[in-house]
């Protein structure tokens, strides 16, 4: 069942919670839901666009979205999460501004015990003070920024289109604005403007963004780095630690290859199955708006 169906069919909760299984590539195309939403990928990668910006969301961290907020999401890879809408009449002030930060051991727990059959039978009073906590912990976690700014203006857009499909193309800045029928000042202009950041810069972080998808899968760090352009894996590394704080293979092992799928987690008795509504989400697109 839809997120906005259950809203609707139980209106007087705190909060529902669901898991969703998107396949690789599916877009789940721009919508809003009247409750507070919390999402908290188990596996995977997903890439979540809110006002004009993009953030990727991987399983160490999480995504606040506030009510009536207009957002996409589109699976970079196979990606398992859990979703939590938050009723925002139950008294607990979640705040108005969209974040994505990192989910402590203690976040994920919490996390976790929200979705035991145990806890969601609480009386709501207990309930709140549990989702006080998590309000709190949302607060005080730290900012977990993964840009992948998406221009608004057309000229910017072609070229992130072709970097997104191409990302190893070596065009000079004048070999892009004669491509796109701009000149170069223009475009570093436009840069400026719309990422606050240099033409070079936002051309790299786009690159690195996309390595996120192809750490993933099985290919070597060597093999990564020429596929995005790079003309060594080291620069590639230097340049990945630079913008995540971590090596290409500590992000691949530590933070992308250790994460629990919904099966484990079920097996090990931290989530009821049956209490839980499920939806998975084929390739293609889902038309909202």
């Amino acid at each position: 069942m839809q997120a906005n169906h259950l809203i609707q069919s139980s209106p007087h909760q705190v909060f529902i919670t669901k898991t969703i299984h998107m396949r690789a590539g599916y877009i789940d195309d721009f919508h809003a839901h009247p409750w507070h939403q919390i999402i908290f990928p188990l596996s995977g990668l997903l890439q979540s666009s809110i006002e004009n910006r993009s953030v990727i969301v991987p399983h160490n961290a999480m995504l606040y979205i506030p009510a009536d907020t207009v957002h996409k999401s589109v699976s970079v890879t196979d990606t398992q999460f859990l979703a939590m809408y938050l009723n925002p009449k139950s008294g607990v002030n979640y705040g108005v501004e969209a974040k994505s930060c990192l989910v402590t051991p203690f976040l994920k727990a919490l996390i976790l015990l929200l979705f035991n059959r145990s806890t969601q039978a609480l009386p709501p009073e207990n309930l709140i003070h549990l989702l006080t906590v998590l309000r709190d912990q949302i607060d005080t976690a730290g900012q977990y920024a993964i840009p992948l700014l998406i221009p608004r203006d057309k000229r910017l857009k072609a070229i992130f289109d072709q970097l997104t499909a191409q990302p190893d193309v070596k065009f000079s800045l004048n070999e892009w604005a004669k491509h796109v029928g701009a000149s170069e000042r223009t475009l570093s202009r436009l840069c400026a403007k719309e990422f606050d950041q240099s033409f070079s810069l936002w051309r790299q972080n786009v690159r690195l963004v996309l390595s996120l998808q192809l750490l993933s899968t099985p290919r070597t760090i060597q093999d990564i780095a020429l596929e995005l352009g790079y003309a060594s894996d080291s620069a590639y590394i230097y340049a990945f630690k630079k913008l995540f704080h971590h090596t290409p293979s500590k992000y691949r092992h530590s933070l992308l290859n250790h994460g629990q799928d919904l099966t484990q987690l079920v097996a090990e008795g931290r989530i009821d199955e049956e209490m839980i509504d499920k939806e998975v989400l084929d390739e293609g697109i889902n038309k909202r708006m």
